[in-house]
């Protein structure tokens, strides 16, 4: 016997978690296929929320605009599951002497004077002193353990299957897809880096870059965020996550050179006493204007998209969720369809 719904989605990461989430408080009947072979970025990312980021000292429109609906978004998820999800943490920028000065330039422009300290102090780690500004309005997500609890909240609803879904698999119908005993209405991508897999996509243009992280106990350790050019995050069970490299890479295995880059990068902040408990890599789908796409094909109306959202997915992708689950099928932000990403 078919059991019905009105959204498939493929993938649970963050995207597929918070529009999978979102649609269900909305009333849309939804199921979730996860492979359980796949690595999951989403649970390795560091989920950290800020509204300045960057060598640069960006403050990205895209942030701005969905920065608040996301802290209130996990500050809701901490009273449903009754677990701290997100917690907000000191957060000391070290700044090299050219980014100094292109703090003092930003601090007196309107856009950035809100959200720049005024005033740069000195920040130790161990013997090594630096020059950083502070920032009080960081937040955490504790990645693996929000992913964990939607899993537990999907199973227990009956909306989640483990399984490494093969394309061939999917049936689609002029008014439906179709896999196994499951049909329904529309099918959602949010696979992130895997949509390469998929010849669905392929004319979409993307770039998959790879970041490995390194998982670390510290020795007396502060719980604030340090930032460089790498960051250091506390994550669960007393461990803090530490990175990331870049490169277009697309193995799934993590480089031992970078594992050397990031132990001397601790070395340089003026960490020598640590432990290593492991090191994950990570995909980042990113499309070639850097906003993440959500909507339906034009070619195959049942199929549709949620993915793209890079690093900055732990702030864009609840917000975009909640969006869209109010007026789906319809989208109302036009500037984020598909239809753009065809591009040979």
């Amino acid at each position: 016997m078919k059991q019905k719904y009105d959204v498939l989605i493929i993938g649970q990461g963050i995207a597929g978690s918070c529009l999978a989430y979102s649609l269900v408080q909305q009333g849309i009947s939804t199921h979730i296929i996860s492979s359980p072979i796949k690595p999951n970025a989403s649970r390795i990312a560091g989920g950290l929320i800020q509204r300045i980021s960057g060598n640069f000292l960006s403050l990205p429109d895209l942030v701005q605009d969905h920065f608040d609906d996301a802290v209130l978004f996990y500050n809701n998820l901490n009273s449903v599951f009754k677990i701290p999800i997100i917690q907000n943490y000191p957060t000391f920028r070290i700044l090299d002497s050219s980014q100094i000065k292109l703090w003092e330039k930003k601090c007196s422009q309107k856009r950035y004077s809100a959200y720049l300290p005024l005033d740069l102090s000195p920040f130790s780690i161990n013997q090594q002193t630096h020059q950083a500004i502070k920032f009080n309005e960081t937040y955490v997500v504790n990645t693996e353990l929000l992913l964990t609890l939607f899993t537990n909240f999907f199973i227990k609803k009956n909306m989640l299957t483990l399984y490494t879904l093969q394309e061939h698999e999917l049936t689609f119908k002029k008014d439906r897809v179709e896999f196994n005993n499951i049909t329904a209405n529309y099918v959602i991508f949010c696979v992130g880096s895997f949509l390469k897999e998929w010849s669905l996509f392929k004319n979409f243009s993307m770039t998959n870059s790879k970041g490995d992280i390194l998982s670390l106990r510290l020795h007396n350790p502060e719980k604030q965020v340090i930032q460089s050019d790498k960051w250091l995050a506390p994550a669960e069970d007393n461990l803090f996550k530490f990175g990331s490299t870049y490169e277009q890479d697309s193995s799934l295995a993590p480089k031992k050179s970078n594992y050397y880059e990031l132990c001397s990068s601790l070395d340089r902040l003026g960490f020598c006493d640590y432990s290593i408990h492991h090191i994950a890599s990570a995909h980042r789908c990113t499309f070639y204007d850097y906003k993440p796409s959500m909507g339906f094909l034009s070619s195959i109306p049942q199929v549709g998209i949620f993915s793209g959202f890079s690093s900055k997915g732990y702030i864009t992708a609840p917000s975009l969720a909640q969006q869209w689950s109010r007026t789906f099928p319809g989208i109302t932000n036009k500037t984020l369809l598909p239809h753009r990403l065809n591009r040979r």
